[in-house]
């Protein structure tokens, strides 16, 4: 049972006063008094928690004491400096500030003139017991370049949230104020935290400002996706605090070759993503309408749970996630290769577009052309199809078989029955189910609607979701399955004759 703290977010979250009157089949006029006494009855708490659950909403840290944290021990000193922009979800970061002061980090604090339009100064320093840095220049003397004391010899700077103004700002190399200042003079590694409205983030000018930052070697922790503050849904929340504290313990630890932390932190996960290109010529190629939007969104949301990830990718037009280890390739038979090199892993997600054939050129005689020169129009030729290497049947069937393996189908009809079809014939763990029709286009889009198909031949369907909500989803069903399995084979080891 959840021990709801923080009333009025929780409503928010469930869609508002309106929408949880609905759900809960009770008057508004109640829902209003639980948000203005910050108590909920308990005869509904369960209720609510199953209403979350259904949304896969984290609510860990914002509703009640984190205690799956596991503490870092005091000889884990780190040294961390919090820069808070102006964004509204400034007041989440002081949760945030709270877990790294309880775990023993060494933490200091830059407020933004506008981040001061949302909190104060004077809460923070409550809680870190510790001045919060707000100007550029001090009178005081043992204060003075705080600039550049600031800036330098960091584990890690962490800015969050990390506004579109001061992605523009750090972008272009502008330092009018304290923050900005840090940034520029700072010999330590930088992290960026955005949060902004959906439009704002999915600007061009933000996301080339965020390419340019990548390059000179800036990290990021990709926004959630929901409703916003200003009404709006789409891509461009706060993760959630707890993502970014193990996002950051994490990166910590593995800095000073330290354990990571976490239920799920010892995993390892090799996921497959995007289309791949079957070479006809030097100029042509096959390929599909594969995004690669899907397989990088689980890798992400992978990454923020503390696992170790490596995503394998075809060619794609989207940011390279933050993950371990990325590597790109062209063909289905580079990704085999790049497969058998990195099999050793708790879990495969075959998310990849493979590609089933390529085209092979042939002349009228039969006789097999090379395709390492252009083909010309007035030639006469055929082609012939070779089968591509199937990956997913590969792994499953191999040896060093990972503990699970997870694959995709798009389908355009039948999509159950040739979903099972492929989960059994491959010998899969599970399998998600894509139906491409016009109300559910899939690629390329931010949207799909999954069904998840297990051995029992289980079937859960889900609603329209962002593809980073349905990663969500996918990735609570596989590490239930990793636990049930995990279980499973310890009971056996214990069992004694």
């Amino acid at each position: 049972m959840n021990n709801f703290k923080n009333i009025p977010e929780l409503i928010f979250k469930l869609g508002g006063t309106g929408s949880v009157s609905k759900l809960l089949k009770t008057n508004p006029s109640t829902i209003s008094n639980w948000k203005k006494n910050n108590k909920i009855p308990k005869s509904y708490i369960n209720k609510l928690d199953i209403l979350l659950r259904e949304r896969n909403l984290n609510i860990c840290n914002e509703y009640e004491d984190n205690t799956s944290i596991t503490p870092i021990k005091k000889k884990s000193k780190f040294s961390i400096l919090v820069i808070i922009s102006g964004g509204v979800s400034c007041y989440k970061v002081l949760e945030l500030i709270r877990l790294y002061y309880k775990n023993d980090f060494d933490i200091e604090v830059v407020l933004t003139k506008s981040a001061q339009k949302f909190i104060t100064p004077l809460i923070v320093t409550s809680l870190i017991n510790k001045k919060c840095f707000t100007e550029l220049f001090s009178s005081e003397e043992e204060e003075n370049m705080n600039h550049i004391n600031l800036a330098r010899n960091k584990d890690l700077i962490l800015v969050a949230p990390c506004t579109a103004n001061f992605i523009a700002k750090i972008t272009h190399g502008i330092a009018d104020d304290l923050a900005s200042n840090i940034i520029l003079a700072s010999n330590s590694k930088i992290l960026l935290a955005p949060s902004m409205n959906p439009y704002m983030w999915g600007n061009k000018a933000t996301q080339d400002n965020l390419k340019i930052l990548k390059q000179r070697g800036f990290d990021l922790i990709f926004p959630n996706s929901g409703i916003m503050a200003c009404g709006e849904n789409g891509a461009g929340r706060l993760p959630e605090i707890n993502e970014i504290f193990s996002f950051t313990t994490n990166y910590l630890l593995k800095k000073k070759g330290m354990c990571y932390i976490g239920n799920q932190s010892q995993l390892k996960i090799l996921i497959t993503a995007g289309p791949t290109q079957e070479k006809i010529d030097p100029i042509r190629y096959v390929s599909n309408n594969s995004s690669g939007k899907q397989g990088y969104a689980l890798a992400e949301e992978f990454l923020k749970l503390g696992a170790h990830v490596t995503l394998i990718s075809g060619p794609t037009n989207i940011n390279k996630p933050n993950v371990n280890n990325f590597i790109e390739v062209l063909s289905a038979e580079e990704m085999l290769s790049q497969v058998e090199n990195n099999i050793d892993c708790d879990i495969f997600i075959s998310s990849a577009a493979v590609c089933d054939w390529k085209l092979i050129p042939y002349n009228l005689k039969d006789k097999k052309m090379s395709n390492n020169d252009k083909l010309k129009k007035n030639e006469d030729m055929f082609f012939k199809l070779e089968t591509n290497p199937d990956i997913i049947k590969y792994v499953s069937k191999n040896k060093k078989r990972p503990t699970l393996v997870i694959g995709f189908a798009a389908e355009t009809k039948n999509l159950i029955q040739n979903a099972t079809k492929k989960l059994e014939e491959k010998q899969l763990d599970m399998i998600i189910a894509n139906l491409i029709e016009k109300e559910n286009a899939v690629f390329g889009e931010e949207y799909n609607k999954i069904f998840i198909i297990d051995k029992q031949c289980n079937i859960q369907e889900s609603e329209k979701l962002t593809k980073h909500e349905i990663a969500n989803l996918i990735i609570s069903k596989t590490l239930k399955l990793h636990e049930e399995i995990y279980a499973k084979n310890n009971n056996r080891k214990n069992i004694t004759i």
